[in-house]
């Protein structure tokens, strides 16, 4: 019997026992607009957590500046670098095309894109030119801020003048197309734009309503419309080889799984807007916005025209086809789905 005892003893013992091994320290930089107080570095704190269970301790630092954090990526000063998905354009155009205006409407295809994106099935496009995706969050649904309620419509957007960020050309293509005027614009000063009234509408995530102050270029008459024009995401980008594949497989899933925390906040803040502040808008419009979006995205595909060639660019077409094909599964009815032009 303490024979017995003994070896079972011993064996319980290597059931527990784990080496005692350091984990390899990364770099992490993250872009948030609120640097480290805002959600987005927030949430990327649990995903740090988990991620030490493959060995390797990542080191966060908050950027305001997303150029910023691009250039020191570039530089080697980040082994991973977590940016919205127009930045990552600088390395992949499959995910960054994740933003085409219109092309991800609501909550639920997201969801579904970020379970194929966390497949192995999609390995392959992933990694482009040296870098490689290793995970992709939800930011939150774009919507249109503007400084008139009764621009509820697409006819009203003609002459209006609309922020378009920074080499987001399918965006000025867009804001072109319908007749509006596009302002120049960056992350760190799209807000400031509109707040000051040099532009009559921006398009942002409902928390920058709370943490860019975006209320004060709506003034009195203004709200936002309750249309989402598209999502933005953030993402991780690592140099190809920085990491083994054991870790790109468990960041892209840890990173998957941040969903429902994400959602939830995001949650939070477009419900901690003011329901006056939100403009609602009919049936017949949001049709006439998705019918809209689609158009523009077909016509800068079909452009001979340089700027929509331009545009047509920073769209890969395996993706637009993954989106329209997510887009038909949640909402098989749409007219897209058995039109003939489709993406």
């Amino acid at each position: 019997m303490k024979v017995c005892a003994a070896l079972l003893a011993g064996v319980i013992s290597l059931s527990v026992w784990t080496p005692s091994v350091a984990a390899v320290e990364k770099q992490f930089c993250v872009f948030d607009v609120a640097g480290a107080a805002g959600f987005v570095y927030k949430t990327l704190q649990e995903y740090q957590r988990k991620m030490i269970k493959t060995g390797v301790k990542l080191s966060m630092k908050p950027y305001t500046d997303e150029d910023q954090a691009v250039d020191d990526f570039r530089a080697g000063l980040c082994d991973i670098v977590a940016l919205t998905d127009m930045g990552v354009r600088h390395f992949n155009d499959f995910t960054g095309s994740i933003s085409a205006i219109g092309a991800v409407p609501y909550y639920e295809d997201l969801r579904v894109l970020m379970h194929i994106l966390s497949s192995p099935r999609v390995d392959e496009h992933l990694a482009q030119d040296g870098y490689e995706i290793v995970g992709v969050a939800p930011m939150g649904a774009a919507y249109l801020f503007v400084n008139d309620r009764n621009i509820d419509h697409v006819d009203a957007l003609k002459g209006k003048r609309i922020t378009v960020f920074e080499g987001h050309h399918d965006a000025r293509h867009m804001v072109e197309y319908v007749g509006a005027v596009p302002v120049d614009a960056k992350i760190s000063n799209f807000a400031r734009l509109f707040n000051n009234g040099e532009a009559d509408i921006s398009y942002a995530p409902a928390a920058a309503y709370e943490i860019l102050e975006m209320f004060r270029g709506m003034g009195d008459r203004g709200g936002i419309v309750k249309y989402p024009v598209g999502q933005v995401t953030i993402q991780l980008v690592a140099r190809n080889g920085e990491f083994d594949d054991r870790f790109v497989r468990q960041s892209r899933k840890t990173v998957s799984r941040l969903y429902p925390e994400a959602i939830r906040v995001i949650r939070q803040y477009e419900n901690s807007i003011p329901a006056d502040r939100w403009v609602d808008i009919s049936p017949q419009a949001i049709a006439g916005y998705q019918e809209m979006l689609r158009s523009v995205r077909i016509d800068m595909q079909q452009s001979a025209e340089s700027s929509g060639m331009l545009a047509a660019g920073v769209y890969d077409d395996n993706m637009m086809t993954i989106l329209r094909k997510v887009r038909c599964y949640t909402n098989p009815g749409a007219g897209e789905c058995s039109a003939e032009d489709r993406e």
